[in-house]
């Protein structure tokens, strides 16, 4: 359910789950998504694996710079893919890899001054895509493919002013628009979507960590 969503749908949905403890007290918890549907319903999970002092100290001191190992399930619990990113003090580099280890591509973070700019990578280092997202238009990251019309985009959506100040709950709508996309990009788009909300939006509610600048 969940592969077919990602390479064949128009759009989805990623919606973070929140923790009580997150929401009340400001401790930063491993991140968990739910994969939705356009008509909303359930087709996977994407989980942070961090557990224990280690990880707690990990989310709470490095932030959005810690080292991540995810993974993504489909609505039965069936593993599908996994993400790793190694710690970083700058630019963040997210590797995708299939289930049983094929790597499927990568999403690198780039400099940009008035651009939020990233880097999307096929299995043997190539750029297929770019996303370069101005820095006034904070909520939305088009993707351009590099063959001729090839569009895409991943967007942060508006959940109303208290539900953002509350519980900051991040939901982003990935989006197909126009050229022909390969699964595996599609999968690197999804994993893009992710990325994202790590670099940008991971310390909303001010749990920065030891490593606030360079974001």
């Amino acid at each position: 359910m969940l592969r077919d969503l990602v390479e064949n749908a128009n759009q989805y949905f990623i919606r973070q789950k929140k923790e009580w403890t997150e929401i009340l007290v400001d401790f930063e918890t491993r991140n968990q998504y739910q994969v939705l549907g356009e008509d909303q319903s359930e087709a996977g999970t994407i989980s942070e694996i961090s557990s224990g002092i280690g990880g707690f100290m990990k989310r709470n001191f490095f932030g959005s710079h810690r080292s991540l190992d995810v993974r993504v399930h489909d609505a039965d619990g069936a593993p599908v893919l996994r993400l790793e990113r190694p710690f970083f003090f700058f630019f963040s580099s997210l590797d995708v890899l299939a289930e049983g280890g094929a790597r499927l591509g990568r999403v690198e973070r780039r400099f940009g001054l008035l651009y939020k700019k990233y880097d999307l990578l096929d299995e043997h280092g190539h750029c297929f895509a770019r996303i370069a997202s101005p820095l006034w238009r904070l909520w939305t990251f088009p993707a351009e493919h590099e063959r001729e019309g090839g569009k895409a985009e991943v967007s942060k959506k508006w959940g109303g002013a208290l539900r953002e100040i509350f519980a900051d709950a991040d939901t982003f709508r990935v989006a197909i628009e126009s050229g022909t996309w390969t699964g595996p990009e599609r999968w690197v788009l999804f994993a893009a979507a992710i990325s994202i909300d790590f670099d940008f939006f991971e310390n909303n509610q001010g749990s920065d960590g030891l490593f606030s600048f360079g974001d």
